[in-house]
């Protein structure tokens, strides 16, 4: 069942897609409609859940599911999965790479792979923790490299 994002719990699970390049406003309609779509008859087990999607930063395309009644299945996460891959053939965009490391340097955001990370970024650079599984962490998924799971690759 189709949701607000924006009313679903703090608590509700997310999954984070992140584009490569900066999603114009006619993707950005695409991706929200295509998925909204999907999410409109998303079930496990044949049980509705109650999920929602927004765009962030015209990069990052997160989906909220709330768990408080019925949780995601590894099918019904497979379908979601599916949706993403055939967005991103239909657009020619990336949004599954996890090499890639989306960080703000000079006030803008820039997707940068792993192994490049040591000679573009420092431990104060501030990268966007794809990781995070909770909508609630969202208020703190823009944080210094030394404090993510990437410090290590600086």
């Amino acid at each position: 069942m189709l949701a607000d994002f924006h009313t679903l719990t703090e608590e509700s699970r997310i999954w984070i897609y992140a584009s490569e390049m900066t999603l114009i406003t006619d993707h950005q309609s695409h991706i929200l409609n295509y998925i909204s779509e999907h999410l409109k008859g998303w079930n496990a087990h044949k049980l509705p859940l109650t999920a929602g999607v927004t765009i962030l930063e015209n990069h990052f395309i997160v989906v909220a599911l709330d768990e408080g009644e019925i949780g995601a299945s590894g099918c019904s996460i497979d379908t979601l999965q599916n949706k993403i891959q055939e967005l991103e053939k239909e657009l020619s965009v990336s949004l599954l790479n996890r090499l890639n490391v989306f960080c703000r340097i000079d006030d803008e955001i820039q997707c940068v792979p792993s192994f490049k990370l040591h000679g573009i970024a420092k431990a104060n650079t501030l990268f966007y923790d794809l990781t995070i599984q909770k909508k609630s962490d969202l208020h703190s998924y823009l944080k210094p490299i030394s404090e993510g799971w990437c410090a290590h690759l600086v």
